[in-house]
């Protein structure tokens, strides 16, 4: 298996430059690269939203955090888990392990706050599922989408490449 080292830039509408952000992904090397870069924006996706929604709640409830254990544990695990610190541990982010994260904390959230979802603004927005503009870069090229990755990097399934995923603006 080929592991991709993804590094891509969140987009955001503020003036603000949003941080970098990283995550390990792991596909053979024979794998159409349309596919590919579905698979890691739909991960970059969840991490995005995961990551958000940490910060979102984490600004809601600065006035009392002692209140708010279960929540809080919520937000810290998550947080752990979709950082990019992961990528020094050589740790892998699974799509399922994320929308588990984003389930336990909108279940914390409503529990903690007592409020619905909706009132939150958690709920999952469809924007989340445009991958029509994926641009995949390695090696400064731009790789086709209706190429395989082997006709890039070879059919050595032990290669490590960094990868710069570059997501549609309203993403």
């Amino acid at each position: 298996m080929v592991v991709l080292h993804v590094k891509w830039t969140t987009s955001s509408p503020s003036p603000s430059p949003s941080p970098e952000a990283e995550f390990l992904h792991e596909c053979a090397a024979t794998a159409a690269v349309a596919d590919v870069a579905a698979a890691l924006a739909g991960t970059a996706g969840l991490q995005a939203r995961v990551l958000s929604l940490c910060r979102r709640l984490r600004e809601r409830c600065a006035d009392a955090p002692a209140a708010y254990g279960e929540l809080e544990r919520a937000l810290s695990e998550a947080e752990a888990y979709a950082s990019k610190v992961q990528v020094r541990h050589n740790k892998f982010l699974s799509p399922r392990a994320l929308r588990e994260h984003i389930k336990n904390i909108e279940k914390a959230a409503a529990n903690t706050l007592e409020v619905s979802l909706g009132a939150l603004c958690l709920q999952h927005s469809k924007s989340d599922e445009k991958h029509d503009t994926i641009q995949l870069w390695w090696a400064g090229k731009e790789l086709a989408m209706d190429k395989k990755l082997s006709d890039y990097i070879g059919t050595n399934d032990k290669t490590k490449i960094v990868v710069r995923l570059s997501l549609p603006n309203d993403a």
